[in-house]
């Protein structure tokens, strides 16, 4: 009141407070806090028991009594090995290659025509043999012109036999002329030298003259008659040569209406049939060679260096001896062939030497065909004093393991000589009779014990390798 009085007394707005009720304190929910208490009453029984749980688990292990442990058998591994041996061996170089054929030719028409019979073998993959008949064209027009031009060519050779007759008639008759110019030179001499005597008169020497000239004038008319004969005679021979060609190229065109295949050999391409009007040039088929396949391989710059240092003659690897492997299925074919040459340059983007091995002989009457996808081997040079191992036998790092003291392995370091597709030719780190272990598994190292197949067998162990 005092303090509101004062206000008014100062003039001061009075505000009014509204009075300020007391709250109720509210008590808990007995049935709520009843069943609280229920949930924590089931919740401390359950880890009750399963801490009693533990505690006996616990004691449980603590008094469980100790079993003594049984030691494992020694695992053996079952193994192969050979015993090192050294000696002379000559490995074999293994390449891949594609066959080629020696020689393929396109067989075209060589006169316009139409087709009038094939051959059976004139399919893509026929087998033909030299000398075969493949096509026929319609000779008709070829033998009418052959006739025709062998009676233009007789009928020259007449003509040419006449006029060598006129020209030896000619000269016989120059022959005479001579012979009366002769007499009449005789006789004006005679006659010019009785006219100096005074024997005759001048009309008798002037009539010698006369004849002279006369006699002179035929004579010489004779020699252009044979000058003349013998030019006709020239010509004539060139028209008969002339037309000896046309039979030549006449009996040629007849001939070449049998299209004959050149070589034995396989046929392929082919692009003709019967009733096929064929032009001059017209592809009929290509044929490849049966004799003389190669095979295009590449061998590596050091084998071609190594076999080439050791050629006596200078000629390199050509001439060397090689074999041509073809696997059909399970049943490998084997042909002779040969190194016939190297490629005449070198490519270094493919890091070798290329080859052509030639097969020797023909494949006409074989399965094989260019194309096929071969194996060459070509021998090396022959290595002394080494051990020829399976490389099964060698590991990474150029190690092997031998059989050593007590059956257990040890490792040993080698240097390898050369190396084919299925050998190794070990030069040094093996000594004679040491058994070389052939066998490979993932397990092995050195220190483990093995057993030889097919030596007396050890106690049966769990996990042994077998074959």
């Amino acid at each position: 009141m005092d303090v509101m009085e004062s206000a008014l007394g100062r003039g001061e707005p009075v505000v009014e407070v509204p009075p300020v009720r007391p709250r109720r304190l509210r008590l808990p929910d007995r049935a709520g806090l009843r069943a609280r208490l229920r949930r924590w009453r089931r919740g401390l029984v359950a880890l009750g028991i399963l801490l009693a749980g533990i505690s006996g688990l616990a004691v449980l292990v603590a008094s469980k009594p100790e079993v003594p442990r049984e030691a494992r058998p020694e695992r053996v591994w079952s193994v192969d090995a050979i015993p090192a041996a050294a000696a002379t061996h000559q490995p074999q170089i293994s390449l891949l290659g594609t066959m080629q054929p020696g020689r393929t030719v396109e067989l075209r028409a060589l006169v316009g025509g139409t087709v009038v019979a094939v051959s059976p073998a004139l399919r893509n993959g026929g087998v033909v043999r030299a000398g075969d008949l493949l096509l026929q064209v319609e000779p008709l027009d070829y033998e009418l012109a052959l006739a025709e031009t062998r009676a233009g060519l007789a009928e020259a050779r007449a003509r040419l036999d006449e006029l060598r007759a006129t020209s030896a008639a000619e000269k016989a008759k120059l022959q005479f002329a001579r012979q009366q110019l002769d007499l009449r030179e005789r006789d004006l001499t005679r006659s010019q030298q009785l006219f100096e005597k005074g024997t005759i008169a001048a009309p008798r020497l002037e009539q010698a003259q006369v004849a002279m000239a006369q006699e002179r004038q035929s004579f010489t008319a004779a020699q252009n008659d044979v000058a003349a004969g013998e030019a006709r005679v020239r010509q004539q021979e060139a028209a008969v040569q002339r037309l000896e060609a046309q039979l030549g190229r006449a009996e040629a065109d007849l001939a070449r209406t049998r299209l004959v295949a050149p070589f034995d050999g396989f046929v392929g391409r082919v692009g003709a049939e019967q009733g096929m009007r064929l032009s001059p040039a017209d592809r009929v088929a290509e044929l490849s060679g049966a004799e003389g396949l190669e095979a295009q391989v590449t061998l590596s710059t050091e084998a071609y260096g190594r076999l080439a240092a050791e050629s006596s003659d200078g000629r390199g690897v050509i001439g060397r001896p090689a074999r041509v492997v073809w696997t059909l299925g399970s049943t490998p074919l084997v042909y002779p062939a040969r190194v016939e040459r190297v490629v005449d340059r070198l490519d270094t983007a493919s890091g070798g030497v290329t080859l052509f091995v030639r097969l020797e002989g023909s494949v006409l009457d074989q399965p094989l065909r260019p194309g096929a996808f071969v194996q060459v081997e070509i021998p090396d040079r022959a290595y002394a004093a080494v051990v020829r191992l399976p490389v099964t036998a060698l590991h990474e790092g150029g190690r092997v393991y031998v059989v050593g003291a007590g059956d257990r392995l040890e490792a040993r370091p080698v240097t390898v000589a050369a190396s084919s597709a299925d050998s190794v030719y070990v030069a040094d780190g093996l000594a004679a009779g040491d058994r070389v272990v052939t066998t490979r598994f993932q397990e092995i190292a050195p220190g483990i014990k093995v057993a030889l197949r097919g030596a007396a067998p050890e106690k049966a162990v769990a996990g042994e390798v077998r074959p």
